[in-house]
């Protein structure tokens, strides 16, 4: 797989091949969840992921966005429920691992590393306090009441802050500025 695919590559006859998807992806998502990974978590973790990746493409299947490439949606899910499993484990994960592991498992695809690269701009950009809960929360695995009481600001606070973060970095990313 060298090229990146639209997520409206995989209907035909308005029917999502899910069977193809897992055909095609299979070497990309299994690269993504052994280099997330390492040997932090057990064969039967990253099975499970694996597993659950495809599943949950499956389930929205009705509600993806046809022109979105399919590679970004299947890598973010993937993150994702590497990220849940962390979390799930307690196992704190370093920053930088999660930067160099992601960039490394994704690197043969352009748009996905240039949307990491983008992305990471954005949130250097950020106030400091937003840096600082996007990492814990997002790299750290952190818990939003355990944010909430390192900062000494309310979960409802790093609740909203997170919720603007993300919206932020969306409307940035689709209007191509900062």
């Amino acid at each position: 797989m060298k090229e990146l695919k639209q997520i409206e590559d995989y209907y035909k006859n308005n029917e999502f091949d899910i069977d193809r998807v897992i055909e095609d992806f299979t070497p990309y998502i299994t690269t993504i969840i052994n280099k997330g990974t390492s040997d932090k978590i057990s064969f039967e973790d990253k099975e499970e992921i694996f597993s659950d990746t495809f599943f949950i493409l499956w389930k929205n299947r009705n509600r993806l966005n046809i022109n979105v490439s399919l590679n970004s949606y299947l890598a973010g899910i993937t993150k994702n429920l590497i990220k849940e499993k962390y979390r799930k484990l307690k196992i704190a994960y370093d920053i930088n691992d999660f930067y160099n592991d992601l960039i490394n498992s994704i690197n043969m695809y352009e748009y996905d590393r240039e949307l990491i690269f983008d992305v990471e701009q954005k949130i250097k950009k950020l106030k400091d306090i937003d840096i600082e809960i996007v990492n814990l929360f997002y790299y750290s695995s952190m818990a939003i009441k355990d944010i909430a009481k390192k900062l000494n600001i309310s979960e409802l606070n790093v609740k909203t802050r997170l919720h603007r973060i993300r919206k932020k970095i969306k409307k940035e990313l689709n209007n191509g500025g900062m």
